[in-house]
């Protein structure tokens, strides 16, 4: 594609790209985060997540506990409904008949008794390990929020200046052509940022300065002449000559 002056576009891409990549450290520095704070934040997930699994079996136990309660107390209300019976009853028959299953609800409620202390031991030492945790956390929550605060500071200070550069970089933007810049803009996505690339040449070799393949005389020429937007054809940017041939 043929501009009017491309050499002075591509100086001013250039020039553009240098202020993308500021924009790409800021951006890059943003989401860093201080040695402190990923220790502290890793600290806090371990202990949010071993809270969530020891919670998560004491309310198992819990469930477990309730149920052999409920089932206590109906087998004690049987027991107590069948002594009553037995009471009434006139035969020896019916005073056995009571006597055996008043023996069954009795043998039931005490394997049901049996199970249900070993969880209750459970849960009260999950409880209090939850205790324990919770504690540990609610200690360390002051200084993760500190942490927090100071890294919401830092970025928002990291912003204002992003901002401010990203105005300028519009503004540098706008009086390139705007097809060249897509195609900037392309190319810098695929290739990490660097869109555009100097011609480097030495003891009459020509290299690309972003990959540094070697380019054949006739296409560092045509960069040299500046009359079309020249890409390598190694690693696709596009080529400048470089301040030095201005």
């Amino acid at each position: 594609m043929v501009f009017v002056n491309i050499a002075g576009a591509l100086a001013d891409l250039y020039t553009l790209q240098e202020h993308d990549q500021e924009l790409d450290k800021i951006k890059e520095e943003q989401e860093r985060l201080e040695p402190e704070l990923v220790e502290a934040r890793e600290k806090w997930a371990d202990l949010a997540a071993r809270l969530a699994q020891l919670k998560e079996r004491y309310l198992t136990l819990q469930h477990e506990y309730k149920q052999n309660d409920l089932e206590i107390q109906d087998m004690a209300a049987k027991r107590k409904k069948a002594e009553e019976e037995q009471m009434q009853s006139s035969s020896v028959r019916e005073q056995t008949q009571y006597e055996n299953r008043i023996q069954q609800f009795s043998t039931r409620i005490d394997e049901l008794t049996e199970l249900t202390m070993p969880i209750l031991e459970e849960m009260e030492r999950l409880a209090e390990q939850i205790k324990e945790l919770e504690d540990e956390m609610a200690q360390l929550k002051p200084e993760l929020d500190s942490l927090e605060a100071a890294n919401a500071e830092r970025v928002a200070k990291l912003e204002d200046g992003y901002q401010a550069k990203l105005a300028k970089r519009e503004q540098m933007a706008a009086s390139i052509p705007k097809n060249l810049l897509r195609e900037y803009q392309a190319i810098r996505r695929a290739r990490k940022g660097v869109g555009v690339a100097i011609v480097v040449a030495k003891a009459g070799v020509y290299r690309c300065s972003a990959c540094s393949v070697q380019l054949p005389p006739h296409v560092a020429q045509r960069v040299y002449q500046g009359q079309q937007a020249i890409r390598c054809s190694s690693c696709g940017r596009l080529l400048w000559k470089g301040p030095e041939q201005q």
